[in-house]
């Protein structure tokens, strides 16, 4: 669980979280093999489940999160997944751990599904790199009001998504030249996706902004429009933004996956980061303001995925430097 990365830094990945439902053993590995995301989410279980508690793992991909539930002496994890090939090899992973007798398998998407009985902990990792590129927002909503019992407790239960503008340029240069992993250019152009890619701190240009605050409620909204101003730190060259999600997972325990030391197991090797490119670079320096506009929309009839929008200016004084619009996927329907 502890394999060795392959990628660098700024090195553009087509979004994981874009194509939940092609994701391949590979991909799974790759998730078992997140030193920063196991830790966290270990740590995180054996703090929330108390012996004799009924679970719910909602995304159990290959029940990785189920095992330590039942490891620390849940009665029985139910294990809800989409894919009926991926729910297998969980069966198989809990019953050679000797766990078969307690996990329950449960196959569809969360909202079509009845359990047979309410849980006191909802753990699921259906969080993207910006927190709802992978719809978790209506799902962990869904799942607190009809699965949880009152007082239960819901894993992670609070997350917030974080800008900033950055000077990845060596991202920025393989988008121009089509040097992207995980499939190659999207069709639209380089210019027409966020990828996900591990940018350093160092590339930041300006102090990170709150994006937004979700503690997965009923008064949370995954369709949003919001406007942040940066004021510039220094010189370089902007070539976007990069977003991240910090994640409180148990009463300890937070999961913040903004790190860049991918050799020492401080960067998330499955989620990495969110690079937002602008097509044309711009030189900024201290004094400088950068404004951005994301939005997020829904994709009509789709269980997951959605539009972002990025979009905004480069200001020096009263005078616009650049601007900037660039958009995601299809457009809602």
């Amino acid at each position: 669980m502890t394999a060795t990365a392959t990628y660098g830094l700024e090195e553009p990945w087509l979004p994981a979280s874009e194509g939940i439902a092609d994701w391949g053993p590979g991909f799974h590995e790759l998730m078992l093999g997140d030193r920063l995301r196991m830790a966290a989410f270990r740590a995180a279980i054996g703090e929330a489940v108390r012996p004799g508690d009924v679970v719910l793992d909602l995304g159990t991909g290959t029940g990785i999160l189920a095992l330590w539930a039942l490891e620390a002496g849940a009665a029985r994890a139910y294990g809800l997944d989409v894919s009926a090939a991926v729910l297998e090899t969980a069966v198989r992973r809990l019953a050679d751990a000797g766990h078969g007798a307690r996990f329950r398998p449960v196959h569809g998407m969360s909202y079509a599904v009845e359990l047979p009985e309410r849980v006191d902990v909802v753990i699921s990792e259906t969080l993207g790199n910006l927190v709802d590129n992978e719809s978790c927002v209506p799902i962990l909503t869904d799942a607190r009001e009809r699965f949880l019992r009152p007082g239960g407790v819901l894993l992670p239960g609070r997350a917030q998504s974080y800008l900033a503008p950055v000077a990845a340029e060596r991202a920025h240069a393989a988008l121009r030249s089509g040097a992207v992993r995980g499939g190659g250019l999207p069709p639209g152009g380089p210019w027409s996706t966020y990828y996900d890619a591990v940018l350093p701190w160092s590339a930041h240009l300006a102090g990170p902004r709150l994006l937004r605050d979700y503690g997965f409620t009923a008064a949370d909204r995954d369709e949003y429009d919001v406007r942040l101003t940066f004021p510039v730190a220094r010189d370089g060259l902007l070539t976007g933004f990069k977003g991240w999600f910090v994640a409180e997972l148990s009463a300890t325990v937070t999961l913040d996956i903004s790190g860049d030391d991918i050799a020492g197991g401080g960067a998330s090797d499955s989620w990495k980061h969110c690079y937002l490119p602008i097509r044309e670079p711009v030189p900024v320096r201290p004094g400088d303001r950068v404004t951005v506009g994301l939005s997020r929309r829904s994709l009509a009839g789709a269980s997951f995925g959605q539009r972002y929008r990025w979009s905004g200016a480069v200001l020096r004084g009263p005078d616009v430097l650049a601007r900037f619009d660039h958009a995601s996927g299809p457009a809602p329907g």
